[in-house]
């Protein structure tokens, strides 16, 4: 008898130490219209039956301590599911194996869930439970910043989080999508820049490798940044003829966009404001627009202006042809006016010859120019007369010492016959 009151106190502890249930995991992510795994393994005492074995979930108004059943998701009795787990579950059925397998899952299977055994001498209930989490989709993606204002600036440190409403799964394998392209290097749910760039710059997007139709819309990642790649744009390109049209854009990236533009000209190591629109219009290009041009693009950011371009207007075929006629007459014509300064220097000195003749005395000069009266022919008379002396200009005649004036009166004593 005292074996007997001593050995049974032992082989109850010992049957009550065999009741357990272990689960794995504690909690579950899955994707709504996937099937999930519930592992569980469970023990009850040597020598019992097993009547009955059953997987509950308590109603969201319950205690979610397995303390109150709720509803069925698995009944050894199939008449005990419950109408929204009925043709979705699967039981493992296998001797001290108590793993269940829910396909289809939706936003309703959120919850806990236990497992509960029956056996004829007693019930038990597995405690802590499994939380399964179901993801809706579509995934959604986050973006955090270390500013307040979530403005993005480069530099700034971004991490980007693909996820959905409850949870997001660990184990499946992302993509990420940058304009609608893969971005090889990411494949966790989480993508971190460390130092973000205006290259980062885009809409983004993210799903499970496995599956297309999982893929999030896409959201702006807004980096803010200075005008880089600021450049002149000239149209229309190739030669620039004189007489077209021409027009200057100032091409740049920006976020935020380019608010301010200036338009300067470099000529004769002069720097000038030419503009303030993107466009620098020129209605009729010619040799006078030739020179070096720059521009300076502003944002809110900050500016940076462009490289610097010559501008070379050519004159026109037509302008040319014209030009060269000018220059042909203008040649002809100076040719000519030599020709005559030529032949002018060359008649002066034939008429007015260098060599200088002898000089004639006053008194040849003087008989060279008297005229004689007709009646004086042949006779002699004593008288006298006057001679009228036509003499050279004064440039021509001989110089004398005396100061005689132009007018000589001279007075001769002539004989002759009667």
């Amino acid at each position: 008898m005292f074996y007997i009151s001593t050995l049974l106190p032992m082989l109850l502890s010992a049957a009550v130490a065999s009741l357990s249930v272990l689960y794995h995991p504690k909690s579950i992510c899955v994707l709504e219209r996937s099937s999930v795994d519930f592992s569980c393994t469970f023990d009850y005492p040597l020598y019992s039956t097993l009547k009955t074995t059953r997987w509950f979930k308590p109603l969201s108004n319950q205690k979610q301590d397995g303390t109150q059943f709720g509803i069925s998701v698995y009944h050894s009795n199939t008449a005990e599911i419950h109408q929204l787990y009925k043709n979705r579950t699967a039981y493992a059925n296998q001797d001290r194996n108590c793993s269940l397998q829910i396909h289809n899952v939706s936003k309703s299977d959120n919850g806990m869930y236990f497992f509960r055994l029956e056996y004829d001498h007693g019930k038990y209930t597995g405690p802590w439970g499994i939380n399964l989490s179901v993801a809706v989709l579509p995934f959604r993606v986050t973006v955090k910043t270390q500013k307040k204002n979530g403005h993005i600036h480069e530099g700034d440190s971004v991490t980007l989080t693909c996820g959905t409403e409850n949870c997001t799964p660990k184990k499946e394998p992302f993509a990420w999508f940058k304009n609608q392209r893969l971005i090889p290097e990411a494949t966790d749910n989480v993508f971190h820049i460390a130092s973000v760039s205006h290259h980062d710059f885009g809409n983004y997007s993210c799903g499970l490798k496995t599956s297309s139709s999982t893929s999030t819309d896409e959201i702006l990642l807004d980096v803010k940044y200075i005008p880089k790649n600021v450049e002149i744009a000239v149209f229309p390109s190739g030669k620039k003829r004189e007489g077209n049209s021409l027009t200057l854009i100032c091409m740049n990236n920006a976020n935020p966009s380019v608010t301010n533009y200036s338009w300067f000209l470099i000529k004769e190591a002069k720097v000038s404001h030419i503009g303030l629109d993107r466009e620098f219009y020129i209605k009729s290009a010619s040799q006078k627009d030739n020179g070096q041009y720059f521009c300076i693009a502003k944002n809110d950011m900050g500016s940076q202006n462009s490289s610097v371009i010559a501008l070379n207007v050519e004159v026109s075929v037509h302008q040319n042809v014209l030009l060269t006629a000018t220059a042909v007459f203008l040649f002809l014509m100076a040719v000519v006016i030599f020709g005559l300064i030529i032949w002018r220097i060359q008649f002066t000195s034939k008429k007015h010859p260098t060599e200088q003749t002898p000089a004639a005395t006053v008194t040849e000069e003087i008989y060279e120019n008297l005229r004689k009266s007709q009646e004086s022919e042949g006779k002699y008379y004593t008288s006298v007369v006057y001679a009228d002396l036509s003499l050279p200009p004064a440039s021509d005649r001989p110089r004398c010492n005396s100061q005689a004036a132009d007018t000589v009166i001279i007075y001769s004593l002539l004989s002759y016959n009667k």
